[in-house]
């Protein structure tokens, strides 16, 4: 006991000397007059396309810096949602003029005429992992499943009465997730589109559900503050929820591999989570206004977040990983040497891993200082 209170005491001291490492944006980008409500990456990872209550989209060239060509003009109304094809051809957009655009990417047009079925706004938009079917969610109630290479309506579903806000596929498409004002719903997709289940899910609105990489579990973030996690064959809720928002949570993004989930909030940060632990991993991202909404690369080395200002930033994982991990580590911490290895190797989810070891490490730590505070050596 007396070495472990040693090497504490050693530690309070070489804490209150360390300054704080701050991550920075690696980039930001001013796109819109207005607020950034969705940003989506494309599949390539080398451009974002963003939706704005300016009325318009924006593609962005990571790399560069720059906006490709000009805004797609189409929507009379704020755009609320976006979504990219697989094979990054295709953008879909829905907002609150009630109606669905597709766009040609490489022509920047429309591929046929809005579509309007819904009566309200459309709140969320994805496709299908095969980029065949579209699903949209919207504040008239309804789910509704198109051909995307159509525009053909396939099927309506009934959701609940207060509206949908938000919609996500599984990755075999056989399945879709709508979330909606406390509640998320499983519906089946084939041609016989039905309910599965009703999930009793949070306090407030579902603002976004994503289904995990393997499709056996679902993420939800909510108005409640909080994100959860959900078996999707059953519905039953997996370990303790995420709480260290203190405000609404706007919009929630999972890792390709499924290690990782990052959100953002009205209380202005961006924080990631592991989706094992569903603890905190990383640094906590600090913005100087409320953030909007947030996607991760398919390569899992950047999250872009938009912003009430119409700005987008680009964050680094492996910076975010970097400050964390000298924020947390001892000096003689296996686990932060590993995971400082396997940063300069680009082994980010690896080394997410031990980050969150390491965190854990200086939670027992940081108690044991706290002790040390209230004693007189």
């Amino acid at each position: 006991m007396s070495e472990l209170l040693d090497v504490a005491n050693k530690k309070k001291h070489a804490v209150r000397r360390r300054a704080t490492p701050t991550p920075t944006p690696m980039q930001t980008m001013r796109l819109h007059t207005d607020k950034v409500s969705v940003v989506a990456f494309f599949n390539d990872g080398r451009r974002v396309v963003t939706g704005s209550w300016d009325y318009t989209l924006q593609i962005c060239d990571i790399q560069k810096g720059t906006v490709v060509g000009g805004p797609l003009v189409g929507h009379s109304n704020k755009v609320f949602s976006v979504a990219v094809s697989p094979d990054d051809r295709r953008i879909a957009s829905g907002g609150k003029d009630n109606s669905i655009i597709i766009w040609d990417v490489e022509s920047r047009r429309l591929l046929f005429d809005p579509l309007t079925k819904h009566t309200k706004w459309v709140s969320s938009v994805c496709f299908s992992l095969n980029g065949k079917r579209l699903a949209s969610g919207s504040y008239d109630s309804t789910v509704i499943i198109w051909d995307a290479e159509t525009g053909a309506l396939l099927s309506t579903l009934q959701g609940d009465r207060g509206g949908v806000s938000s919609v996500a596929f599984n990755p075999d498409g056989s399945k879709l997730a709508s979330g909606s004002l406390r509640s998320i719903y499983i519906w089946r997709t084939d041609s016989n589109a039905e309910l599965i289940f009703e999930i009793n899910a949070h306090e407030k609105w579902v603002l976004s559900v994503v289904w995990s990489p393997d499709g056996q579990q679902l993420v939800s973030a909510s108005y409640d503050k909080t994100v959860k996690f959900w078996d999707s064959s059953k519905g039953n809720q997996i370990g303790q929820p995420c709480t260290s928002h203190t405000s609404n949570i706007n919009s929630l993004a999972i890792s390709s591999d499924g290690s990782f989930i990052a959100t953002v909030s009205d209380d202005s940060t961006v924080q990631h989570w592991s989706t094992k632990s569903h603890q905190e991993t990383g640094e906590l991202l600090k913005h100087i206004v409320d953030v909007t909404c947030v996607s991760i690369s398919p390569s899992a080395e950047l999250v872009v977040v938009g912003d009430l200002y119409g700005e987008i930033q680009f964050w680094s994982i492996k910076n975010t990983l970097s400050a964390a991990v000298q924020l947390y580590s001892l000096s003689d911490s296996y686990f932060a040497h590993r995971s400082k290895v396997k940063l300069r190797r680009n082994l980010y989810h690896e080394a997410l891993s031990d980050a969150q070891k390491v965190q854990t490490i200086s939670v027992i730590v940081s108690t044991i200082v706290m002790m040390l505070d209230t004693i007189d050596f």
